[in-house]
């Protein structure tokens, strides 16, 4: 049975090659030459597209700082998924919605999103929530798409609600029944293609920048 963290790495495989057969090139990001990858095919020229393909890690990032802070044990399943490896986002369908699945971009992405972990594990526990790991977003849409630290269940909220509902009993489960997106539907101007950076934080920061309406 794979493992969570080579069932991420089979799943990104496979929607490279989806991507990749419908454009005849793999998944594509502007590049920056100040904010490069590790996923990065190539050497790129600034401002014009560049390829990427997952790039797993020689050894898993535990997040043990994160544990330490607040005395919490992290479910393997959200260490995996971010510990795992580089990539940029990937779009899929999961029932009749639409989801980006957000990825590190590189070490710097990685240390801004424990950063931002703690920030948001902090909340919750400040509005006594049980504890859980944003993943993805919804396209067109307030939901997040999280990781249920209790259970590892895969569920969909909105920050600050108290609401939740399970999509899937685990992340492995989650990404064998997503279908990969090769053109996803009209979005939101956040989402459309415009020329901001590759990688988790900066494509959380325009996420909800839209949702936000700032």
């Amino acid at each position: 049975m794979l493992t969570t963290a080579q069932g991420l790495a089979q799943f990104a495989a496979d929607y490279s090659k989806a991507i990749t057969n419908e454009t005849g090139f793999l998944p594509q990001v502007c590049h920056d030459p100040q904010w490069t990858s590790p996923c990065e095919i190539g050497s790129g020229v600034e401002g014009e597209d560049i390829q990427w393909q997952y790039h797993s890690r020689a050894e898993l990032f535990n997040f043990d700082n994160i544990e330490h802070a607040l005395e919490l044990t992290l479910h393997h399943d959200i260490i995996s998924y971010y510990g795992g490896g580089f990539g940029g986002s990937m779009f899929v369908a999961f029932g009749e919605q639409q989801i980006e699945l957000l990825q590190v971009w590189n070490e710097e992405d990685l240390t801004r999103l424990c950063e931002n972990m703690i920030g948001h594990l902090l909340m919750q526990q400040k509005l006594k929530f049980s504890p859980t790991m944003f993943i993805g977003c919804f396209v067109n849409s307030e939901m997040m798409l999280c990781i249920d630290n209790n259970s590892g269940e895969i569920i969909s909220e909105i920050a600050g609600n108290k609401e939740r509902k399970v999509l899937a009993p685990c992340l492995l489960t989650f990404l064998e029944q997503a279908v990969v997106v090769v053109n996803p539907e009209t979005e939101l101007a956040y989402q459309e293609p415009i020329a901001i950076k590759a990688g988790l934080m900066p494509r959380l920061k325009e996420v909800m920048k839209g949702l936000l309406g700032k």
